[in-house]
């Protein structure tokens, strides 16, 4: 049987309907489908319509990617970001969701926009990440720094790893640009310093270990995009030897085909990559639930088709019996955007 590795790169509620919504179709009935959903990007202050679509279908686990909330707070109170729980709460109890969470942050989270290991406040945040999201006392991140963690699932016989990646704890400075705003510059520049990391020595010991585990699916979860290249933004690409040591990780492992899902971008997409070994890569960003950015389409170096600059969230539906996964971008009205489906 083939194994594939997933990688994701990975919600206010105020505004949405009380009431159960009707399911978009009767697919969503199958008792041996799981079915994930995911997006980031969601501010605790405006309206999201979104989540009639999301409760429509009935995950059992959506996976929050990161932007979770938008607290970026420069004093040591982190009175913007508790603030921005204490709201964001206050929305999840209205819209009364009934599937877990699993989570991950990203820089508006974290407390510092484009933060990296500089923010002085970050353990201070974590505190309010690990509170908000219930995590256990006895959970590994009480106890480490940073938020990275695994998740197993079985299914139908079948082992889904879920690796959530920590993107910001870890990560060194990025860059900056020698003209803003350029297409492809936008604000940063690749910077190919060797002593550069993003997820850091001990959060890279900890994920060479568990990509060894036997799992039937594997599912990492990145904040930040990882294929793209072809714009300037915050991405793995900011790095380019983390992104090079990543695919040559993936390359090494028992995967032909890994999913990458990602988010943070403002804009929805779909990347491909072949590996030096002729395995694939995928991976779908879904940005943002809402808080959308519209504008012009960027350079689309290992991109297949357009990206969406509306709401979205995403869709996995793995299929327990026949060994299928769907893995899809969805807008607000439960319409697929882009799909890519993988038979076994």
């Amino acid at each position: 049987m083939k194994k594939y590795l997933f990688i994701l790169l990975i919600f206010n509620i105020w505004g949405c309907s009380s009431q159960k919504p009707t399911k978009i179709n009767n697919m969503f009935d199958n008792p041996n489908q799981m079915r994930i959903g995911f997006g980031s990007c969601l501010s605790q202050d405006k309206p999201m319509p979104i989540f009639n679509a999301i409760k429509s279908e009935d995950f059992d686990l959506f996976l929050m990617i990161g932007d979770n909330v938008y607290g970026d707070s420069k004093a040591e109170g982190l009175e913007e970001l508790a603030s921005a729980y204490h709201r964001q709460k206050q929305n999840f109890n209205k819209m009364k969701i009934d599937f877990p969470f699993e989570a991950i942050w990203d820089d508006h989270d974290y407390g510092l926009n484009d933060g990296g290991k500089e923010y002085l406040y970050k353990e201070k945040s974590k505190e309010l990440f690990l509170d908000f999201w219930n995590i256990p006392s006895n959970d590994p991140r009480r106890n480490r720094s940073g938020l990275y963690h695994e998740v197993m699932r079985d299914f139908k016989g079948k082992k889904i790893q879920f690796i959530f990646l920590d993107t910001r704890t870890f990560r060194d400075a990025l860059k900056p640009t020698d003209k803003k705003g350029a297409a492809g510059k936008e604000r940063y520049l690749p910077n190919k310093d060797s002593s550069l990391t993003i997820l850091g020595f001990e959060q890279w010991r900890w994920l060479r270990k568990k990509m060894e585990n036997p799992v039937d699916y594997r599912v990492i979860i990145s904040s930040i995009q990882f294929l793209p290249i072809g714009h300037g933004w915050e991405s793995w690409y900011n790095l380019p030897l983390e992104r090079g040591r990543m695919i040559e990780l993936i390359d090494n492992s028992n995967s032909e085909h890994t999913i990458i899902l990602s988010g943070d971008r403002h804009r929805g997409g779909f990347y491909q990559l072949k590996t030096k070994q002729g395995n694939l890569i995928s991976e779908m960003t879904s940005s943002s639930l809402n808080v959308s950015y519209p504008n012009s389409e960027e350079a689309g170096p290992l991109r297949i088709g357009a990206t969406f600059t509306e709401e979205n969230y995403g869709a996995i539906y793995f299929d327990g019996v026949k060994n299928t996964f769907s893995l899809m971008l969805k807008n607000m009205d439960g319409k697929v955007l882009q799909s890519f489906h993988l038979n076994n």
